[in-house]
């Protein structure tokens, strides 16, 4: 399978647990709505709450976790600008299956179920983009499921860091990629299923070779080709 790595990778770029849909329109939704500030940790919802809104997020980034009987945590996705979430539990009426959390400052649309429910009623492309998003997400969280039954965990990270660049990356004269957002070692390693020692250990390792490197916070992947390397050869 790996002659066929540069087309997975690429298909791949599309399911990053950092998930953004700027470019959608949802303004039929969100028409009479002002968004409202949740500052960086609040929490928008609990896990097996049956919320009366379905949030957008107009500027920042909402990480959604799953929680176990004993607390431990993993990160299903993190939703950026232009990205619903909440909206399952609206459609199957259930509880939602996560929490979500203000991974930074955001701005979000609060929308009331039964105007969104409306709305996917009543317009057909309205509809369709939400399907597109809820696919996209199905095969982000396939990505996922994997990547822990398959791969490893410097895989794991690899990948990681490679749909950061992707997505987040500023590319440099000197072939490097300066991220634009800053994320701690526990998100990192909530996303990939990780502990954080873990995490910090690999990341300290790619600094160590040359492939890493940070200023002013930000982390600067200094060299990609390596990073697609690894994740060629172990792919």
């Amino acid at each position: 399978m790996k002659h066929n790595f540069i087309d997975e990778m690429d298909r791949y770029m599309d399911y990053s647990p950092w998930v953004t849909m700027p470019d959608t329109d949802w303004s039929t939704v969100i028409k009479n709505l002002q968004p409202k500030l949740f500052r960086k940790n609040s929490i928008i919802y609990h896990q097996k709450d049956k919320p009366d809104y379905v949030y957008l997020v107009k500027k920042g980034r909402v990480r959604l976790d799953i929680y176990s009987f004993n607390g431990e945590k993993i990160s299903l996705f993190i939703a950026d600008q232009g990205t619903f979430f909440g909206e399952l539990s609206p459609i199957d009426s259930m509880a939602n299956m996560c929490s979500a959390t203000a991974a930074i400052d955001s701005l979000l649309y609060s929308i009331p179920v039964s105007t969104f429910m409306a709305e996917i009623n009543q317009n057909h492309e309205f509809a369709c983009n939400i399907l597109k998003m809820m696919a996209k997400k199905i095969r982000l969280i396939s990505v996922q499921v994997r990547q822990l039954s398959f791969n490893d965990s410097n895989y794991r990270v690899c990948s990681a860091l490679s749909n950061l660049v992707h997505q987040y990356g500023k590319p440099e004269a000197d072939g490097s990629y300066q991220l634009s957002i800053k994320f701690t070692h526990q998100e990192m390693a909530d996303l990939t299923g990780l502990s954080r020692v873990t995490v910090s250990n690999i990341l300290s390792a790619l600094t160590a070779e040359g492939i890493l490197g940070k200023q002013d916070g930000f982390l600067i992947i200094k060299n990609l080709n390596a990073v697609h390397q690894y994740l060629m050869e172990t792919y």
